[in-house]
C-alpha cells in the first residue's frame, strides 16, 4: 500500500474544525449551523472563530470570535469564494469559548456571545478516519491532512432551547474518503499546506 506524500510547502493553518449542521427531515435548508475553527497556528496567531446561524425569530446569526485578526484570517482563507454556506456578509461579535465533554463520547463547545449561551454537542461518534486531501481535492494549490470524526447525533442549544433538526448525509466526501457522510463532524489536528510550485 502506498503511503501519502507530504508535498513541500508553506504551513498556512493548523487546528481543529468542528461542524454541526442540522436539518429537519425533508427540508432543503439547514435549521441550525455551527462551524467552529479552533486555530492553533496561523499567520494571525491562535484563537477561536465560530460561524453560527440558528434560524427562527429567536435565532442568532454571525461570526463569533475571541481573536478578531484570526476571524479575518479564517474568513479570507477558508470562507470567501469557497461556496461555503457562510460565504456572505455577517456581523462580527466578541465571544468567549469553552470546551466540554469527553472527546471519546460527547464533546461540546459553549459559546457566550451577545448575552446568549450557545452549546453545540457531538455524540454517537463513529471511528476516526485518517484522511489526506492533496491539491486540488479540497482547494487548488493546497494540501490538507486531518483526522475526521463523524457523528450520528448532534445538538445545538441556545439559551436552554434545543434547535430543531438532525444530522443528515452530506455530499462532498467522495473525492477524499469515498462516500457521503454525516453533516456533523469534527476534524482534529487538521493542517493546511500551500504547496510550492516548480522552481520555488
Amino acid at each position: 500500500m502506498s503511503r501519502p506524500v507530504v508535498n513541500p510547502g508553506r504551513l498556512i493553518w493548523s487546528g481543529e474544525h468542528w461542524i454541526n449542521y442540522l436539518r429537519l427531515p425533508g427540508a432543503a435548508d439547514d435549521s441550525a449551523m455551527v462551524s467552529l475553527y479552533y486555530t492553533r497556528y496561523s499567520a494571525s496567531g491562535e484563537g477561536s472563530v465560530a460561524l453560527v446561524d440558528i434560524a427562527g425569530e429567536d435565532g442568532f446569526c454571525g461570526v463569533c470570535t475571541d481573536a478578531p485578526e484570526v476571524a479575518e484570517f479564517i474568513l479570507e482563507n477558508m470562507i470567501r469564494g469557497s461556496g461555503n454556506p457562510f460565504d456572505r456578509e455577517l456581523p462580527l461579535y466578541a465571544a468567549e469559548f469553552k470546551r466540554g465533554g469527553d472527546i471519546r463520547q460527547a464533546p461540546s463547545w459553549t459559546i457566550q456571545v451577545e448575552g446568549h449561551n450557545i452549546v453545540s454537542t457531538w455524540s454517537s461518534l463513529q471511528p476516526p478516519v485518517i484522511a489526506e486531501g492533496p491539491s486540488p481535492v479540497f482547494t487548488e494549490g493546497r494540501d490538507f491532512f486531518t483526522v475526521l470524526v463523524f457523528t450520528d447525533v448532534a445538538t445545538i442549544e441556545m439559551d436552554g432551547r434545543t434547535a430543531p433538526g438532525k444530522p443528515y448525509l452530506r455530499e462532498g466526501w467522495k473525492k477524499s474518503i469515498g462516500g457521503d457522510r454525516s453533516s456533523c463532524i469534527f476534524a482534529l489536528t487538521e493542517t493546511m499546506i500551500e504547496t510550492y510550485q516548480d522552481g520555488e
